[in-house]
C-alpha cells in the first residue's frame, strides 16, 4: 500500500474506534472489529456513502480485513491504540487465529490530537456520524452477536458465494444486503424510513438471524 492509502486505513480505524468507544462496544474484540468493518462498507449505500474497501475475500469464519489488521497492530505499535486480552484461537478448520481487544488510547496526545483533526473535517464528520449510528445499532445486540451478524449478512450469507470467492462492494444494486434494506420500504410503505430507521431495522434482522441459525 503507498502512504495515502496507509493513512486512508489508519484514519479508518480511528472512526471505528471512536464509534465503538461511543456505542459503549469497546474495547471491541478482533472479531467484532472486522464485522462491524464489513457491515459498515456493505451497508454504506444506506448513508449514501461509497465503501471504504471494494471487496473482501469469503472465508469460513466471520469477515477479516488483512490490510486492516496490519495497519491496527500499527496503531498499537504507535501508541494510539491500547490492546488488551491478547490470546489465539482455534477455528474450526483446526487453525490457529489471533485474537485481541482493542480502544483508543485517550492517554496519547497524538491520538488526542487525531481525533480533533477529525472533528473539525466535514467529510470525516458524515462518515463518523453514520459509524456512530451503525455502533449504535449494533449495540442493541447482544455483545455475542455481533460478529454472527456480519457472518450472517445477506450479501454475506449469499449461497451463491463460496468460501474463497470474493465479494465485490463497489455495485450496493447488485448486492443482498441493498435489497434487503430497500424491502423494509415495502413493509412499511406509508412510512419514510431514515437511514437510521433501516440501519436498526437491519441489525435487528441479522440477530434474529443468528439466533435462527443456532
Amino acid at each position: 500500500m503507498n502512504d495515502t492509502t496507509v493513512a486512508k486505513h489508519r484514519i479508518r480505524l480511528l472512526q471505528l474506534l471512536e464509534a465503538s468507544e461511543r456505542a459503549a462496544l469497546a474495547p471491541i474484540g478482533t472479531d467484532k472489529l472486522h464485522s462491524f468493518a464489513y457491515l459498515s462498507d456493505v451497508l454504506s449505500q444506506v448513508w449514501g456513502l461509497a465503501p471504504f474497501d471494494n471487496r473482501i475475500l469469503k472465508t469460513g469464519r466471520s469477515p477479516f480485513y488483512p490490510d486492516l489488521q496490519r495497519e491496527l497492530d500499527a496503531l498499537v505499535a504507535m501508541g494510539l491504540v491500547e490492546v488488551t486480552n491478547l490470546s489465539y484461537r482455534r477455528l474450526p478448520d483446526q487453525s490457529l487465529a489471533f485474537y485481541a481487544r482493542y480502544a483508543l488510547n485517550f492517554h496519547s496526545a497524538h491520538c488526542n490530537g487525531l481525533r480533533t483533526a477529525l472533528a473539525t473535517d466535514p467529510d470525516a464528520l458524515l462518515t463518523q456520524s453514520y459509524l456512530d449510528e451503525l455502533a449504535q445499532a449494533l449495540a442493541s445486540l447482544r455483545d455475542e452477536d455481533i460478529s454472527g451478524a456480519a457472518t450472517e449478512d445477506a450479501t454475506y450469507h449469499d449461497p451463491k458465494v463460496e468460501r474463497g470467492d470474493v465479494i465485490y462492494f463497489n455495485d450496493p444494486r447488485s448486492l443482498r444486503t441493498t435489497l434487503a434494506t430497500e424491502a423494509f420500504r415495502e413493509v412499511f410503505p406509508e412510512v419514510e424510513l431514515s437511514p437510521s430507521q433501516r440501519l436498526y431495522m437491519y441489525a435487528h434482522y441479522l440477530g434474529q438471524k443468528v439466533h435462527a441459525a443456532g
